[in-house]
């Protein structure tokens, strides 16, 4: 057996397997320009054959257009919508997504609750600081002027999950 055979197949197959690798290995493209150079490098062998390399060759280059675009066509369509993929590309589970958003909107109902309730400020709010309802921590937002710490607040609205506040006279 011609040993350029065997090479040009061993090089042709280790292409072939670092194309796979390369899907489940984030490597930015290198894994996959390795096995293209390794891939000629196989086909290169194959044309070097003393009998028949032209024949092998050009089934050599054969396979790898069928190959390289089914490998990417995989990696790009298929691959994705696998569990695996959705993993490795960090896309949550639907059951996951679904209690998440439950747990906002059971936060924002919280504090919606709470808005016409009177607090304490207990740092400056210029515009931003602490307050506290029923010994309970919040950051809100002053509307209007500052509001001393120890000054009384009453919660106006709920602004996109932020409280605002106004003091009490």
């Amino acid at each position: 057996m011609d040993p350029m055979l065997i090479w040009g197949l061993g090089l042709l197959a280790l292409s072939v397997l670092l194309l796979v690798i390369d899907i489940f290995v984030p490597s930015g493209g290198m894994l996959a320009i390795t096995a293209g150079v390794v891939a000629i490098s196989g086909i290169v062998c194959l044309f070097m054959m003393k009998e028949q390399g032209t024949l092998w060759g050009s089934a050599g280059i054969l396979m790898m257009l069928i190959v390289f675009p089914s490998m990417f066509a995989l990696w790009v369509k298929v691959i994705p919508h696998t569990r695996f993929g959705q993993r490795m590309m960090g896309v949550l589970p639907e059951e996951e997504v679904s209690q998440r958003e439950q747990l906002e909107r059971e936060a924002l109902e919280a504090l919606e609750a709470l808005v016409g309730r009177i607090g304490v400020a207990k740092s400056a709010l210029r515009p931003v600081g602490t307050i506290e309802i029923d010994e309970e921590r919040y950051e809100a937002l002053a509307e209007g002027l500052a509001i001393e710490p120890g000054q009384k607040v009453r919660v106006s609205a709920i602004v996109n999950a932020q409280i605002k506040v106004r003091p009490v006279s």
